[in-house]
C-alpha cells in the first residue's frame, strides 16, 4: 500500500481539506454537519457489503465525503468563534478591569529591554469593560504589566485595571481568521495581587514559574536563551539576539519543536534504561513525562505534534508492532486540527509539519543519488545532516518567505554545528535545573558548562548572520508556482532513480535552466489598473503606488523611534507580501521622523531606482542615516522640486512644490514639504505630505482649478494647520484619506478639520480607524479595495 493510500493519511487529508474552506468563507455549522452525520451513518451500514470487483467500495467514498463535510464544520464553527470573540467586541480605549491568573514570570524584563515591558499572557477569568461584565471572556489575554511588577510569578492570581488597546489592522488585510488573542491587550496601569502562586490552585502555572525563576537564577547571563530553549518563553529574550537567530535561519532553535522534544525524551529514556526499569513501565513513564512537560510549557503545535509522534513510536515499540512514519505524522496533525482548527493557520504548525515532510519526501531519494563512498565511513553522518537541513530548508523556505518575508540558505550550514551545540546545552540546562537543588555543586558545574555552549550557540547565529548572501528579503511566494515545483522535483528524484548518472546530470542541469528562464515570466501578474495603497503605520505617512505594469513606488516610509521601525515592522511586510522585488523610486516628502523614519530599512532590504526628497540639509541621525543607506546602496538622488515630472507606466507624479528658493531661512520643514499630483488617465490625486495652509494658499493660487481631484490625502495627518477650506473647494475631492496613528498625542485629526469634510459632504477614509486603506482606477473610474 503506498503511503497516500494509507486510510488515517486519506481520512486526515479529507478532514483538512474540509477545514480549509470552512475557515477561510465559514457557513453555518448545521448545513455541513447534519449531510457529514448521514454520510458517515450510511459508510456504517454499507460497510460489510463487499464491493464489486475493480471498483472503490461505495462506503469508503462516503466516509471520505463525511470526513471533508466534518470538516468544513469544524473550520466554520472555528471561524465563527474567532470573528464574534469578545476580545474584538471591547472597543479601543475602553477601560477595562481584569481577573487574571499570570501565564509567564515577569523577571527582569525591564532589565533586559531597556525598560519597556512585553506583552506578557494571562488566563483571564473575569472581564469588565467600564464596569459591565463582559460575557464569556475568559482564556488567554495579552497585558502590559508597569514595571513594577517585574517581581510577579507565573500562577499569580491578580486584578488588572487599565486601558483596552486594539491591536493595528494587518498592513496586508486577509479573509482568513486571526487567532482572538491578538486583538489586542491591556496596557496595565493598577494592579493588586489576589493570592501567590499555589499548586493547589495552578499546578502546571506555578511549577512554569518556579521553573522560569530557577533557570534566571542558576544562569543570570543566559536565562533568557535558556527559558526560550527549555519552556518556550521568549518574553524576555533581548530582540538583537531574536534578530541575529531570525536572519541565520536559526530561529526553528528559539522556539520548542521536534529536536527539543526529542532530545529531552531520548535523556529521560535512556537514564531509565540505565537504572534498569522494565520496558513497560519505562515507556509509560516516559509518555507521562512527556505529557507533563508539554503541558508545562504551553502545549505549543511544534511541540505537540513531536509529542505525539514519540508517544505513537513509543507504544509501536511496546507492542513490538512496525511503525510507519506518515501515519504517525497524520495522526498528529489529525488530533491537532480536531482539537483547534485554527492551528491550520499557525506558521509553528505549517513549518513544524513542513519540515518533517519534506525529510520524509526529500532525504531517500536524495541519499540515493550520492556515491556509495559518500554514505559510508566518517563522511557519511556529516552528509546525511546536510542532506537533512536542505530538505527542511527546501519544504520550509516558502512557508517563511509567505509569513516573514525572509529565506535564510545560511541555515543549511548553520545548522551543522548550531543543532549538536544547543542540544548539549538545552541537556545541560535541563540536567543542570534538575540536579542543582540536590547536588548544588554539580549542578552549577553544569551551568557553567551549558553556559558555554549557549554562548558558543549565540556565536553560530552572529557569524552567520553577516555571510554575503546567507539571508535575504524576498516577496510572498505564489502557491500554485511553488506547487508545481514542488510536484516537479518529487517527480525528478524519482525519475532520477531509473537513469544513468550522466543522463541524470544533464537532465537536472536543463530543468534547472529552465526553471530560472520561466520563472519570473509565470511570477509576473497582469495588471492594468493604477493602485494606491495609504499604510497603517501608526502616527506617519507611507504611500505604496503600484502602475498599471506592476511597478512600484514609495511614498514615504513611516515613523521609527527605539522600539518601533514602521519600514520594517508595516513597509516592508506590505511590500513583499505584494511580491515587490524593486521600487522604481523612493519619494520623501520632508525629513521629520515620521515620514521618513523606515526609510532606511527599506533601501537597505530592495534595490530603488531613484531617491527623491527636497534635500533641506538637517542634521538629524534618522535624515543622515537614510542618506547613508542610499549611498550604499548606491542609489541615484533627485531633489524634490516645483515641475519635475516622472512618468512610469503611463502614471504621471508630478512635484507641485517646493520651489528651490524656498528651502533657505526654512524653520519649519513642513513648509517645504513635497507635494505631489498622481495622474492617470482622468483620474487624479493630490498627495500633500506635511504642507501647512501657508503651502495651501500658494498652490491654490499657482494653479487654482489644476489641483482638482477625485482623491485627496490630508496634509499633516489632519491638523488644523492644514486641509484648509481653500484648498477643498480647489480640489473638490471624491475622498479625503487621513494617515494617523490611533490614541496618537495629537489628536490627529482636528475636529476642525473633519468639521470642513462633514460640511461639505466629503467621505473620509482614515488610517487609525480602517487600517491600510487602498484604491484602484482604470484611468476613467475608481474604487476602493475591501480590506
Amino acid at each position: 500500500m503506498s503511503a497516500l493510500g494509507r486510510p488515517l493519511v486519506v481520512a486526515v487529508l479529507a478532514l483538512v481539506a474540509g477545514m480549509l474552506p470552512g475557515l477561510r468563507f465559514g457557513s453555518p455549522t448545521s448545513y455541513w454537519a447534519v449531510p457529514a452525520l448521514l454520510l458517515g451513518l450510511f459508510a456504517l451500514a454499507v460497510c460489510r457489503k463487499p464491493a464489486a470487483p475493480g471498483s472503490r467500495h461505495p462506503g469508503e467514498i462516503a466516509l471520505w465525503v463525511s470526513l471533508i463535510c466534518t470538516g468544513v464544520a469544524f473550520g466554520a464553527s472555528a471561524r465563527s468563534h474567532a470573528v464574534t470573540d469578545c476580545r474584538l467586541r471591547i472597543p479601543d480605549g475602553t477601560s477595562v478591569t481584569m481577573r487574571a491568573v499570570l501565564a509567564a514570570n515577569g523577571i527582569a524584563l525591564a532589565d533586559t529591554l531597556r525598560g519597556y515591558t512585553p506583552l506578557l499572557p494571562v488566563r483571564a477569568v473575569q472581564v469588565r469593560a467600564r464596569g459591565t461584565p463582559v460575557p464569556a471572556c475568559i482564556g488567554e489575554m495579552r497585558v502590559r504589566l508597569p514595571a513594577v511588577a517585574a517581581s510577579l510569578l507565573a500562577g499569580t492570581e491578580v486584578e488588572l485595571q487599565g486601558e483596552w488597546r486594539r491591536s493595528p489592522a494587518p498592513v496586508v488585510p486577509s479573509a482568513w481568521p486571526r487567532r482572538p488573542r491578538f486583538a489586542g491587550a491591556l496596557r496595565v496601569d493598577t494592579f493588586a495581587v489576589l493570592a501567590q502562586p499555589r499548586i493547589s490552585a495552578h499546578p502546571l502555572l506555578t511549577l512554569r514559574g518556579q521553573a522560569e525563576r530557577h533557570l534566571h537564577q542558576l544562569l543570570p547571563r543566559h536565562g533568557a536563551l535558556a527559558d526560550a530553549l527549555l519552556l518556550g518563553r521568549r518574553e524576555s529574550l533581548d530582540p538583537t539576539l531574536q534578530d541575529q537567530f531570525a536572519r541565520s535561519g536559526l530561529i526553528h532553535l528559539l522556539a520548542i519543536s521536534g529536536t527539543h522534544v526529542a532530545l529531552l525524551v531520548a535523556a529521560l529514556y535512556f537514564f531509565g534504561k540505565a537504572l534498569g526499569l522494565r520496558q513497560r513501565a519505562l515507556v509509560w513513564g516516559t509518555i507521562a513525562a512527556l505529557v507533563f512537560y508539554l503541558g508545562l510549557i504551553g502545549a505549543p503545535p511544534s511541540a505537540v505534534r513531536a509529542g505525539i509522534m514519540i508517544a505513537l513510536a513509543l507504544v509501536s515499540v511496546l507492542l513490538q508492532r512496525p511503525s510507519a512514519r506518515l501515519p504517525i505524522i497524520a495522526a498528529a496533525a489529525g488530533l491537532l486540527v480536531v482539537l483547534d482548527p485554527l492551528v491550520l493557520l499557525d506558521p509553528g504548525f505549517q513549518l513544524s509539519f513542513a519540515g518533517v515532510l519534506g525529510i520524509l519526501a526529500i532525504r531517500g531519494a536524495a541519499l540515493e543519488q550520492l556515491p556509495d563512498q559518500w554514505r559510508s565511513g566518517a563522511a557519511k553522518y556529516l552528509v546525511e545532516a546536510t542532506v537533512v537541513s536542505c530538505a527542511a530548508f527546501v519544504a520550509t523556505a516558502p512557508i517563511a518567505a509567505h509569513h516573514f518575508g525572509r529565506v535564510a540558505p545560511i541555515a543549511i550550514v548553520a545548522n551543522l554545528p548550531a543543532i549538536p551545540v544547543m542540544s548539549v546545552g538545552l541537556i545541560g540546562v535541563a540536567a543542570a535545573a534538575l540536579l542543582e537543588p540536590i547536588i548544588p555543586p554539580l549542578g552549577r558545574l553544569l551551568a557553567d558548562g551549558a553556559g558555554g555552549m549557549l554562548d558558543l550557540l549565540g556565536w553560530i547565529a552572529a557569524y552567520a548572520t553577516h555571510v554575503p548572501y546567507g539571508h535575504a528579503e524576498v516577496g510572498r511566494p505564489q502557491w500554485l508556482l511553488w506547487a508545481a515545483a514542488g510536484i516537479a522535483l518529487l517527480l525528478a528524484l524519482e525519475m532520477a532513480r531509473r537513469l544513468q548518472p550522466a543522463v541524470r546530470a544533464v537532465v537536472g542541469v536543463g530543468a534547472a535552466a529552465a526553471f530560472v528562464l520561466v520563472w519570473p515570466v509565470l511570477a509576473t501578474p497582469g495588471k492594468s489598473a493604477l493602485e494606491l495603497h495609504f499604510l497603517d503605520v501608526g502616527q506617519g505617512d507611507a504611500i505604496a503606488i503600484r502602475t498599471p505594469a506592476n511597478r512600484w513606488v514609495l511614498i514615504d516610509a513611516g515613523p521609527r523611534d527605539d522600539r518601533y521601525d514602521a519600514g520594517a515592522r508595516r513597509v516592508l511586510p506590505f511590500l513583499r507580501a505584494h511580491g515587490v522585488r524593486r521600487l522604481e523610486a523612493m519619494v520623501l516628502t520632508h525629513p521629520h521622523a515620521d515620514h521618513i523614519g523606515g526609510a532606511a530599512a527599506v533601501l537597505r532590504a530592495m534595490p530603488v531606482g531613484r531617491l527623491i526628497e527636497p534635500g533641506l540639509g538637517v542634521g538629524s541621525p534618522i535624515y543622515l542615516e537614510t542618506l547613508r543607506a542610499a549611498e550604499e546602496r548606491e542609489v541615484a538622488y533627485a531633489l524634490a522640486r516645483s515641475g519635475r515630472r516622472i512618468t512610469i507606466d503611463g502614471v504621471a507624479l508630478q512635484v507641485l512644490w517646493p520651489e528651490g528658493e524656498l528651502l533657505d531661512g526654512v524653520d519649519d520643514a513642513n513648509e517645504i514639504s513635497a507635494v505631489l499630483q498622481v495622474r492617470y488617465g482622468s483620474f487624479t490625486a493630490l498627495l500633500t505630505g506635511d504642507a501647512t495652509e501657508a503651502v495651501e494658499r500658494a498652490l491654490v493660487a499657482e494653479h487654482g482649478d489644476g489641483l482638482r481631484a477625485q482623491l485627496l490625502k490630508a496634509g499633516h495627518h489632519g491638523s488644523r494647520t492644514s486641509t484648509s477650506s481653500l484648498v477643498l473647494d480647489a480640489v473638490q475631492p471624491e475622498l479625503v484619506v487621513i494617515s494617523a496613528g490611533r490614541r496618537n498625542f495629537y489628536g490627529h485629526p482636528a475636529p476642525e478639520v473633519m468639521e470642513r469634510l462633514a460640511r461639505r459632504g466629503i467621505p473620509v477614509a482614515r488610517t487609525d480607524q480602517e487600517g491600510t486603506v487602498s484604491v484602484r482606477t482604470d484611468g476613467t473610474g475608481w474604487g476602493r479595495l475591501a480590506p
